[in-house]
């Protein structure tokens, strides 16, 4: 019920207030970041309410708005509803719409005051740190951290720092500092290290870039304290180096195999004593460049590791004591993904001191999780993305009706939401319904909602835009939860057969993606066609811009679902002059999208490697540091796990660079072999994928970090391409005009 989750919060309520400052100055300081006009407008008050319920409420006159919360990110929030309730403005993870620079803000008709219903808003993936931010600076993780708080997330994992933790609790157990440094992956490939998934890719990490970590993570973490969020750190739960048991003899470590081609660190029984050493060590160091958390995010045999000898029970409550040694009253973190938790993992441990973010709600409808879970309370989870990937979509039904449905009924645990999509700033539409449904106790009317963000996205009611999105809604945000086995991971959409590693056969680009559209194509178009009609006046607002690039973007993308068979069709035919001329136009369809690509910051390759230079000391760790962020995007890891563990394009991304000097040249090769085979009738000449991703890896080329050019011109050249060109005196006094 959620009166009962009410009651929690209360209970919540006050290890809130342990990482909150008494002053409103830091969210004060957010929307100075954001919206430097309009803060002075805005009076923030934090209260300590009678009933010790979290809450907001929202009041003033024109110019002069007043919101109250009992914690700073539910204050922020406040102010968030009030932008989009009464303002008709936006902040968003793409994008704001602010007004105009003399606009003064509207009175609330009357006061508005809502209680928060969950005691945790929780972000974020642990993948977050490999596929969006591992190299971002001070600046970029900011601005983040403040949509965040805006959106009133008030748990946030910090995954960054936590190599140094283990240098230095590896170096207490007599490690040389070469030999760990060996073992530590470099920053864009870490999480899966701490999630005991890989060890040792493009080592060693350099201890002074472990210190910078250190020093950054410090920085954030005192950010999220001072905006009341409180900080969720990795803890420990038995990683160590493979040869662990060789140089602490009679150590009981169990080797965890493989994944997906890579070694994966030994788990050293939590009953052996040695553990305990090492999770004191860890917890130690950790408290001392950190501070405290209220939470731990652990997944012991996440992904396939083993138990082995060790019963699982057995082990996770060591586990948990040894946590609570160090962590007096801490929660330990974990996801449901696959088949973990498992019933016996979850058997002896303390479940008040457990939350388990449930992400696989998007995929399949699983309506017994208090049963699964045994009683342990749990969260809502978001996952609508996988690998940082620029599609379109999310299963916006089983946010906007199946949570606060499932919350309602009698015994649930739900307590609250968890946004782990595995990358960030992609589908802001998305983003905006999930991380408000934390505040409503009733399903959403999705229609009506997708109007009213229409309004406010763009800055007035335009009956083109609303068209396109309810367009959206019904295709790209249309699928649900439905079970399906054996068509890839269907809570996300289908990725780009662009960036496919070249086969007239390809359904995908990264295997584990959806072999297939949840939507018919053509039925999506029309949202090009639509958006492309919206007032002039609509056009030059920056959410606008990021949004006729994505919905371009995509458009253009799912036609290569269409021509690639033609191509295929034209090559089995043995018609060279068919073949010619759709290769052709497959290829200049991807210079249409590099170009359009190009228009939009978050679109660009340049952007991506511009925050790495910052990190290196030397340029043997430039290098390294470049081959990392570059080969996540591309063949991910070494050839073995590349091919063999079918890692490579999982990180795709529509990006401009990548599209014109990666995607686009591999077709290009791949069309030009199998143009040979025609002419010569001789099977065509294999291609070595790897090697080629491997040389691009390598190389230093540098990429545009700033956009260029016209994204409405570049929007409407794809349309006129592909024949979706609205009537001319539609597109009258355009921006580009």
């Amino acid at each position: 019920m959620i009166w009962k989750h009410l009651l929690l919060g209360a209970v919540c309520l006050a290890s809130f207030r342990a990482f909150a400052q008494s002053t409103t100055e830091p969210a004060q300081e957010v929307l100075l970041r954001l919206m430097p006009r309009l803060a002075p407008q805005f009076h923030l008050i934090l209260s300590q309410p009678k009933d010790g319920r979290d809450f907001f409420r929202i009041s003033g006159t024109q110019g002069h708005i007043e919101v109250e919360g009992a914690t700073v990110p539910t204050l922020l929030y406040g102010v968030n509803t009030y932008l989009k309730e009464v303002a008709h403005l936006q902040v968003s993870t793409n994008g704001l719409q602010l007004g105009s620079a003399a606009l003064q803000l509207p009175a609330p008709a009357q006061p508005i005051k809502r209680p928060a219903l969950y005691p945790w808003r929780y972000a974020l993936n642990e993948n977050v740190d490999g596929y969006t931010a591992p190299y971002w600076d001070q600046k970029r993780w900011q601005r983040e951290i403040d949509i965040l708080a805006l959106s009133g997330i008030n748990a946030v994992l910090i995954e960054r720092g936590t190599d140094y933790v283990l240098y230095q609790t590896f170096r207490d157990a007599g490690y040389s500092d070469e030999a760990i440094r060996r073992w530590i992956t470099q920053p864009a490939h870490q999480n899966w290290q701490l999630m005991g998934n890989m060890c040792c890719f493009d080592e060693p990490i350099s201890l002074e870039l472990l210190k910078k970590r250190a020093e950054s993570a410090k920085q954030l973490i005192a950010s999220l304290r001072s905006l009341g969020i409180a900080p969720v750190l990795p803890g420990y739960y038995g990683i160590v180096p493979a040869d662990f048991a060789e140089t602490h003899p009679g150590a009981h470590v169990i080797p965890q195999g493989e994944w997906n081609g890579f070694t994966r660190p030994g788990w050293l029984d939590p009953r052996d004593p040695q553990f305990a050493t090492l999770a004191a060590s860890f917890y130690r160091h950790q408290r001392e460049l950190f501070g405290d958390s209220p939470m731990f995010d652990m997944n012991i045999f996440q992904e396939g590791g083993t138990s082995g000898d060790v019963p699982e029970a057995a082990g996770a409550k060591a586990v948990q004591d040894a946590l609570e040694k160090s962590n007096p009253g801490a929660i330990w973190f974990m996801m449901a993904w696959q088949k973990e938790p498992t019933p016996q993992l979850l058997s002896s441990l303390d479940t008040s001191r457990v939350l388990i973010a449930d992400i696989e709600q998007g995929r399949v409808p699983r309506e017994t999780r208090e049963k699964d879970f045994l009683g342990a309370p749990w969260l809502y989870g978001g996952l609508w993305e996988f690998g940082g990937r620029t599609t379109l979509g999310a299963p916006l039904y089983d946010y906007a009706v199946r949570l606060p449905e499932m919350a309602k009924r009698p015994g649930s645990k739900i307590r609250g939401i968890a946004l782990f999509t595995e990358g960030l700033d992609t589908n802001p539409y998305a983003f905006d319904l999930y991380t408000e449904m934390a505040w409503h106790a009733e399903p959403v009317d999705l229609p009506e909602w997708t109007r009213a963000y229409t309004g406010r996205r763009y800055g007035a009611e335009d009956a083109h835009a609303e068209r396109a999105w309810q367009i959206l809604l019904k295709t790209a945000y249309g699928y649900r939860a439905d079970g399906v086995q054996g068509h890839g991971e269907r809570d996300a959409s289908a990725d780009s057969l662009f960036n496919a590693q070249p086969s007239l056969t390809a359904k995908h680009a990264d295997l584990s993606a959806p072999d297939e559209l949840r939507y018919n194509r053509d039925d999506l178009a029309p949202a090009l066609t639509e958006l492309l009609q919206a007032a002039p006046a609509l056009r030059t607002t920056e959410t606008y811009q990021y949004d006729l690039v994505d919905i371009a973007r995509q458009v253009l993308a799912n036609s290569a679902r269409e021509l690639l068979p033609e191509i295929k069709a034209a090559y089995d035919g043995k018609d060279k002059e068919a073949f010619d001329r759709l290769t052709s136009e497959f290829q200049e369809r991807m210079r249409l999208e590099d170009r359009l690509l190009r228009t939009n910051q978050y679109f660009l390759l340049g952007r991506w490697l511009s925050y790495v230079p910052q990190w290196s000391s030397s340029a043997e760790e430039s290098d390294r540091l470049n081959y990392d962020a570059r080969s996540i995007l591309t063949t991910w890891g070494d050839r073995k796990a590349s091919e063999d563990g079918h890692l490579h394009e999982y990180g795709n991304k529509d990006w401009a660079g990548l599209v014109n000097d990666y995607y686009l040249l591999r077709w290009r090769m791949y069309f030009d072999s199998l143009r040979d085979s025609l002419s010569s009738g001789q099977p065509a000449q294999p291609i070595d994928w790897y090697a080629f991703g491997d040389r691009w890896n390598h190389e230093t080329k540098s990429y545009p970090a700033v956009p260029e050019g016209d994204a409405y011109q570049a929007a409407t050249e794809i349309a006129r391409r592909l024949k979706l060109m609205p009537n001319s005196s539609s597109l009258a006094k355009g921006p580009q005009e």
